[in-house]
C-alpha cells in the first residue's frame, strides 16, 4: 500500500483526540458513545478540510502554483481552510461562492475576507457552472503568467480522500486502546470526499466499523453514487488493484430539510443537547444535522447494536468535522435561548 509515499504537507494538528461521550449517550440510550475531534485539527479554527489539504497542498506545491482556486457556499468550512492553507505556504486564494455578496459578513465569510481572500460571488450556481467559472479564472491566471491548481468543491477527489484514509489508520490505533474496534461511525456527508477516504479506511485498517453517512444535501442514492466513485479511484491512489468492498457502509438523507445550508429543528435541537451535555460545538449546516441523525437512528435503535450479533451492544462513534465557525453566521437560530437566559 502506498499511502505512505503521497507527498503530504503538514497543515493539521494530529493526533485529534477521540473522547467519550457518556452524558450525551446516556440521553440516547448508548451503552457508549465516543466522538473524534476533528474540530480540533488546527488550521483556521480547524475542521475535517485539514486533512484533505494535506494531500492537496502537496500537488499544489507540487505544481508550483501560486494561486489556489476553489469554490462553495458563503459558509464553507473548506473555503475558509483552503484559504488559510494557501497563506500558509505562501499562495494567494480566489473562492467562488453560491449566495449573493451579504451586508454583513459574519462566521466563515468573515474569515476568509481576514485571510485575504479574493472572494467572487455566483448566487446560485450550480456544480456546472462552478467549475466553468473556475475553469475560466484557471485560464485567466495563466493568461498573465500564474500557476494557478484548482481544487473542486468540499476537496472531494480521490487524492483528498487521502486524508481520511489515513485520519482511519490514526483512529483505529486508538480505538483499539479504547476497546471500541467495531462502532458505528456517524459523520456528515455533503461533497463526499470525507466519507469516500473513511469507507476506504475501513476497509483497510477498521473492517467491523459500520460507516454510517448523514447527508446534509444530496439525495441518498446521489450521496453514495458520489461516495463510492471516488472511494475506488482513491483505492487506486493506494496501490489495491481490485475494487474494495464497501457494502456495509449507509447513507440516510432524512435529515437534510428544505436544503444544503437551511437549519433544521431538530438540527438545532441536536446542537443544544450536545453543547448541554458534553459542551461539544456543533453548527447548523453539517454536525448539526449529523447529530440530529445520530440522535435519531439511536432511539430508534438502527445504530449502537449489532442485529448479526444477537443485538448485542456496540460502541458509536461521532466523527466531529469541524464548522463551528460557521455557528457564528446563524444567531437569530438561538437568539430566543440567548435571550431566556439572560438577565438585567
Amino acid at each position: 500500500m502506498r499511502l505512505d509515499d503521497l507527498p503530504r504537507v503538514h497543515l493539521a494538528n494530529l493526533p485529534t483526540a477521540v473522547e467519550e461521550a457518556p452524558r450525551l449517550g446516556r440521553e440516547l440510550g448508548l451503552t457508549r458513545l465516543l466522538v473524534k475531534r476533528d474540530d480540533n485539527t488546527g488550521l483556521a479554527l480547524g475542521g475535517n478540510k485539514a486533512r484533505k489539504l494535506e494531500y492537496l497542498m502537496a500537488e499544489a506545491q507540487g505544481t508550483g502554483a501560486q494561486v489556489v482556486i476553489t469554490c462553495g457556499g458563503a459558509q464553507s468550512n473548506h473555503g475558509r481552510m483552503t484559504a488559510a492553507a494557501a497563506r500558509k505556504l505562501g499562495m494567494d486564494c480566489v473562492l467562488f461562492l453560491t449566495d449573493p455578496m451579504p451586508e454583513e459578513f459574519q462566521g466563515n465569510l468573515l474569515l476568509d475576507a481576514l485571510l485575504g481572500a479574493q472572494i467572487k460571488f455566483l448566487p446560485g450556481a450550480d456544480i456546472t457552472q462552478l467549475d466553468e467559472a473556475m475553469a475560466a479564472e484557471e485560464a485567466r491566471l495563466i493568461s498573465l503568467a500564474r500557476t494557478p491548481y484548482v481544487i473542486p468543491i468540499g476537496g472531494s477527489t480521490p487524492l483528498g480522500a487521502m486524508g481520511y484514509v489515513s485520519a482511519v489508520q490514526e483512529t483505529a490505533e486508538q480505538l483499539k486502546k479504547l476497546g471500541a474496534e467495531n462502532p458505528d461511525i456517524v459523520i456528515a456527508v455533503g461533497s463526499g470526499g470525507t466519507m469516500a477516504g473513511l469507507v476506504l479506511g475501513c476497509y483497510l485498517f477498521l473492517p467491523e466499523a459500520r460507516p454510517v453517512g448523514i447527508s446534509v444535501s444530496r439525495k441518498a442514492d446521489q450521496a453514495r453514487e458520489r461516495v463510492v466513485r471516488i472511494a475506488i479511484e482513491a483505492a487506486k491512489l493506494v496501490g489495491i488493484g481490485h475494487e474494495p468492498e464497501i457494502g456495509k457502509m449507509i447513507v440516510r438523507d432524512e435529515y437534510v430539510g428544505p436544503a444544503y445550508g437551511i437549519p433544521t429543528p431538530e438540527g438545532k435541537h441536536a446542537i443544544l443537547l450536545a453543547a448541554r451535555t458534553e459542551g461539544l460545538i456543533l453548527d447548523p449546516v453539517y454536525t448539526g444535522k449529523a447529530m440530529a441523525g445520530l440522535i435519531d437512528l439511536a432511539r430508534k435503535g438502527e445504530i449502537g447494536r449489532d442485529r448479526s450479533r444477537n443485538n448485542r451492544d456496540r460502541p458509536v462513534l461521532f466523527w466531529h468535522t469541524g464548522g463551528s465557525a460557521g455557528l457564528f453566521a446563524f444567531e437569530e437560530l438561538f437568539h430566543d435561548e440567548a435571550r431566556m437566559l439572560s438577565s438585567t
